[in-house]
């Protein structure tokens, strides 16, 4: 693959191959599961990977962001505008003088999607901002065919890479990238905290680069006992370990480097899109049960019954919350 972004940005072979154990993989919450393995999640995605088509046409695997003037009937929109949010919070032409902003903005900028799915943020980032190079993460091939052909589409296949690789040890270049982020990908790495996410987050993006999270966050390490019951069937259903709690998470940012943490909740920005979700996945069940001879197999079926868990966990005030949480890598 040819080096589009710096002269040292080169796309790695992660050792071990992308699903080799961590060696140093954070120790489980009490209510996660340690039998949801990478390999799971690998062939949970793998298998599930032509499903998100019917929620998205562009594989936006992620729910939408709502703000006045958007049709809330028109969930692609809100898909792309979470996107869109993404990169607002990345603050990539933030800068105390006038000409170095403009310098900014007419430079290369690097930014890396950890846990990128199809590669649906990064895409839009890219076409929307002629002056980003984007390195996506995942450790799914299947999703980077996907997302080479959609890039072709959109005419940016020359500033995106896709690489196969845990996105805990990416093997990326330290201290290169200008701002990362990871859309509800954060929660399939180990533990409350997400603490071998955050620390290579930290060790790629450079001294005063962003990282945005957006994600569901538990708000207690025990939560209630319908929640928790909840939390667990959904988090088994989308081979998930555990859902970090908020206040674990924000700890680990601090331990591994970042400041200016901030925390936004949400909740009301993603309803509009959520509340498409029991229409959507009633008619994809029938369909696909139809097409299927009602055999779906096991990880399509648990992929349906989390749809509807998602929905629901949005009621647990107490529990749970859908945040997008900001913060910069110390210089």
């Amino acid at each position: 693959m040819p080096n589009v972004f710096q002269p040292d940005f080169r796309v790695p072979q992660t050792p071990g191959g992308p699903l080799a154990p961590h060696p140093l993989a954070a120790p489980e919450a009490p209510f996660s599961n340690p039998a949801i393995t990478t390999a799971d999640t690998h062939d949970y995605f793998t298998e599930v990977a032509d499903d998100y088509r019917a929620w998205s046409p562009s594989y936006n695997m992620h729910f939408g962001f709502w703000r006045l003037g958007l049709n809330p009937l028109r969930r692609e929109v809100m898909l792309v505008e979470m996107n869109r949010a993404v990169g607002r919070a990345l603050k990539l032409d933030e800068s105390g003088e006038p000409r170095l902003a403009q310098e900014a903005s007419q430079r290369r900028r690097c930014v890396i999607d950890l846990g990128c799915g199809a590669g649906a943020t990064a895409r839009t980032l890219v076409g929307d901002d002629p002056s980003l190079y984007a390195v996506t993460v995942t450790n799914v091939a299947v999703q980077n065919s996907i997302a080479a052909r959609l890039d072709a589409r959109a005419g940016v296949a020359d500033r995106m890479a896709h690489i196969e690789a845990d996105y805990t040890r990416t093997g990326l270049p330290a201290a290169q990238a200008d701002g990362a982020w990871a859309v509800e990908s954060a929660c399939y790495a180990n533990g409350t905290a997400k603490a071998d996410f955050v620390r290579e987050a930290a060790r790629l993006l450079k001294p005063g680069a962003r990282l945005a999270v957006v994600d569901g966050f538990l708000l207690r390490r025990q939560p209630g006992r319908s929640a928790g019951w909840l939390h667990r069937l959904w988090a088994d259903s989308w081979a998930v370990p555990t859902l970090a709690v908020q206040d674990d998470f924000v700890a680990a940012l601090r331990d591994n480097g970042f400041e200016d943490i901030e925390v936004q909740s949400l909740r009301w920005r993603v309803a509009p899109s959520a509340l498409h979700i029991p229409a959507l996945a009633t008619r994809f069940a029938l369909v696909e049960l139809w097409k299927a001879r009602g055999r779906l197999s096991p990880w399509r079926r648990k992929h349906i019954v989390a749809s509807y868990c998602a929905l629901v966990l949005g009621i647990f005030w107490r529990d749970f919350d859908y945040c997008i949480v900001t913060a910069k890598r110390s210089g």
